[in-house]
């Protein structure tokens, strides 16, 4: 299974993605988890330290060469053995978690153009290395740009991030349409922050209004803000919170999904 997580700046798709990836590698799974965001920190919730997180050597896009054109859509492909792009930029992030931290922008380039070729990149690689793990995490750019340019179209479930406020729902909604464009098998929300019945009443009926399935809800959660605050991954720092349960439930719907 070939998962995406995706939403605004700051709605907590990276630690859901992180963890995730840390449910399902501790069941004794192989996980490829990508990090897809130019501000990567899908390294931290994972359980790397911060030192170990910043020895990574981030993948370039030049790994990935133009391949064929199918339907309209130019083809990436490695440009050198998936073996070696393996050997050369994963890291081990945690018990059965390889990592790939794609490229950042290039200091003294601010305002030179889009990040175009790392779109194309990870458009590559979760199509290639879907292989190296039985479930890969993508942790996505913040934001559509991305799916504009078809960045997830080869993921089989998005897993959209949505906080109980208006500008989140709405980001949601366009998110959650997008993907439907690319035909992504499971389109999903995650009900993300939730303080009360009233924040996910709120979040539950702009979902029915708009024919989006929610797939789990995370409550506003002390200890995964103190985990954050500290540098650390949730997993390990508060296992049995009630965030991390939470994600747990979501993680065994999408095995669910994924068996069915």
């Amino acid at each position: 299974m070939k998962i995406a997580t995706v939403g605004k700046g700051g709605s907590g798709k990276t630690t859901i993605a992180g963890t995730l990836t840390r449910i399902f590698a501790d069941d004794g799974r192989r996980i490829l988890a990508i990090d897809g965001d130019p501000n990567p920190n899908l390294a931290l919730t994972l359980g790397m330290s911060r030192a170990g997180a910043e020895s990574i050597t981030y993948i370039p896009p030049s790994v990935m060469k133009r391949g064929e054109e199918v339907d309209g859509v130019i083809q990436m492909v490695p440009a050198i053995p998936r073996e070696e792009i393996m050997t050369n930029y994963s890291s081990p992030a945690a018990e059965n978690v390889d990592l790939i931290v794609m490229g950042q922008p290039a200091h003294g380039t601010a305002g030179s153009g889009c990040m175009c070729a790392s779109h194309r990149a990870v458009r590559g690689l979760v199509a290639e290395l879907t292989s190296f793990g039985e479930h890969t995490v993508t942790d996505m750019e913040a934001g559509l740009e991305h799916l504009k340019r078809g960045t997830a179209r080869h993921v089989d479930m998005m897993l959209v991030v949505a906080e109980p406020y208006f500008r989140s729902l709405e980001a949601a909604m366009r998110t959650a349409a997008l993907a439907d464009e690319l035909g992504i098998q499971h389109i999903k929300v995650v009900a993300n922050k939730v303080r009360n019945t009233d924040d996910m009443e709120a979040i539950k009926t702009f979902c029915d209004q708009h024919n989006m399935e929610i797939i789990g809800t995370v409550p506003l959660d002390d200890e995964m803000v103190e985990a954050e605050r500290q540098e650390k991954a949730p997993y390990d720092f508060a296992p049995h919170s009630a965030g991390v349960e939470s994600i747990r439930k979501i993680a065994q719907s999408v095995d669910d999904l994924a068996g069915g």
